[in-house]
């Protein structure tokens, strides 16, 4: 691997006459090695503003071809930081212009309460950007949080350390909620959101909100129930459209296991289309032909399904399935007992309030995990479930909870067991040994180039190709139980910032637009 002289970069030519920040940036500025190996220059670590926009300027000028692949690497990151100090700045100007007196229009009584400076800001800068009406509020409402309670958002975002997908994560994900709370959450959630990709963000939110104020999770949980609802179909091109359910975290994880599980039992029998296909189609049937219910019929897998008795429900209007689903739920003790109310956790979602805990709970099978007292993680896996998984699997896996790679998000249970250490090499088929790895991850350390490594503190580090290392430390199952947890802080802060009357945040009731598809 060959670096370039740093002598030799097109910088002299890019600033004449070299400002305070582009002296960080000089030629001849290198930071100690990384622990890589590799030297750093000091641009890698720039903030983003006027003098690195230009010698990301003169890189695309003079043709990058001769970075190193470290380099490039840094170069994508580099730009990256622009892109998110360009986007404070746009939606810094929109918050500014929300405030200005021009949007603050004397209107009729009966439209004031939907004409806000907010809706008329967005509105204007819509039609400037050509983006929907939404996009334009959204906007604005970023520029609003940034300059109020989640100014460290903001700063986050105009440095680099986050883009703006993820600072959308952390505001949409506050929309409405108390200050004092939504200042907690921030707290909690920003130091690791560097490392975290925007999906893994918002649930990091939606967790530290139940974590740090677990009785009015459910007052939340209760009030966006009553917004559950389909969207109606939005066109995708080539005669194809989708549909965005929004129902409750145990239904929409029930009803994918259910359909995931007939899609699986469908292929094992010879079914030639994907999972993904089947998946689509089951749920299609299931929707479009329930009086088929009562009736020889396939299982939702089509013409090519073995035939099999679906039992009809008391009401006669759904399409069960005769698999039985297996959600599960990790919940601390103290919480089943009553004694306390700590979160509980809904594999493949994410925590959940207490109260719905202790109802799947009264009708659920329960199963004994041991967790070490100190740090929440898993030490030992109960066998009192019907066919149980090897103990070792189950172990790795509660322990694991997602792939172990950063920033995939395949569940655990989906993933398959990887020695860390090759067992051809002598690792050892054990729970020190073990990682879950879903299957396209397990392929980039088998033949991709990538390589895996447990610190002496249960950490993993990552090897890439380029050089780089990322270190990935998997949370304990019930961050709840870790004495040493922020979140036991965080509550006592609140807690302290609760004794004033709480000033709730304004919140968007926007219906998604026709132009924005659904996360598919």
């Amino acid at each position: 691997m060959t670096e370039r002289d740093p002598s030799t970069l097109p910088w002299d030519e890019a600033w004449p006459e070299p400002c305070a920040e582009s002296a960080l940036l000089a030629a001849s500025g290198r930071d100690d090695a990384a622990d890589d190996g590799h030297p750093r220059l000091v641009w890698h670590e720039a903030a983003p503003g006027g003098d690195l926009a230009q010698l990301v300027a003169s890189f695309e000028r003079e043709g990058i071809s001769e970075l190193s692949d470290y380099d490039l690497v840094e170069l994508a990151a580099a730009a990256g930081r622009l892109a998110s100090w360009a986007h404070h700045v746009a939606a810094s100007a929109a918050g500014e212009l929300a405030r200005r007196p021009v949007m603050d229009t004397a209107t009729p009584s009966e439209f004031s309460a939907s004409l806000t400076p907010a809706r008329l800001a967005g509105e204007e800068l819509a039609m400037r950007l050509g983006v929907s009406s939404r996009a334009g509020e959204r906007l604005v409402r970023e520029g609003t949080s940034f300059a109020a309670h989640l100014h460290a958002t903001g700063q986050a975002l105009r440095t680099g350390r986050i883009d703006a997908t993820k600072a959308r994560a952390i505001v949409d994900g506050l929309d409405g909620v108390p200050v004092e709370l939504a200042l907690g959450v921030q707290d909690m959630v920003l130091p690791r959101a560097p490392q975290r990709t925007p999906r893994q963000l918002a649930a990091d939110v939606r967790a530290a909100l139940v974590e740090l104020d677990p009785p009015e999770a459910v007052a939340r949980r209760e009030a966006a129930q009553s917004r559950r609802h389909v969207t109606k179909p939005v066109p995708l091109g080539d005669g194809m459209a989708g549909l965005w359910l929004r129902t409750g975290a145990v239904e929409a994880t029930a009803l994918y296991a259910s359909i995931d599980e007939a899609a699986r039992r469908a292929r094992a029998r010879g079914d030639s289309r994907t999972l993904d296909q089947l998946r689509a189609d089951l749920l299609v049937e299931r929707g479009l032909h329930p009086v088929r219910c009562g009736a020889q019929q396939t299982d939702g897998t089509g013409p090519e399904g073995a035939q099999v008795e679906l039992p009809r429900t008391p009401g006669g209007s759904l399409c069960p399935t005769t698999t039985r689903i297996d959600v599960r739920v990790l919940v601390p003790l103290s919480t089943l007992l009553g004694t306390r109310d700590e979160a509980a956790l809904l594999e493949g979602y994410g925590p959940i309030d207490p109260e719905l805990a202790r109802c799947l709970a009264r009708a659920g099978t329960w199963r004994r995990l041991v967790t070490d007292p100190a740090s929440g993680a898993v030490l030992d896996v109960g066998r009192t479930r019907y066919a149980p998984p090897a103990e070792i699997a189950e172990h790795v896996r509660s322990r694991d909870l997602e792939c172990v790679r950063p920033t995939c998000e395949t569940s655990a249970w989906r993933s398959e067991l990887d020695h860390v250490v090759p067992f051809a090499d002598g690792g050892p088929t054990a729970v020190s040994n073990l990682a879950s790895l879903s299957k396209g991850c397990h392929q980039l350390k088998t033949h991709g180039g990538f390589s895996l490594a447990r610190e002496g503190d249960g950490a993993l580090r990552w090897s890439t190709p380029t050089g780089h290392s990322f270190v990935h430390r998997p949370p304990p199952a019930l961050r709840a139980l870790d004495a040493e947890n922020p979140v036991h802080r965080a509550r006592e802060d609140l807690e302290h910032l609760a004794r004033a009357p709480a000033r709730p945040v304004a919140r968007s009731h926007a219906e998604p637009e026709g132009d924005e598809p659904p996360p598919f």
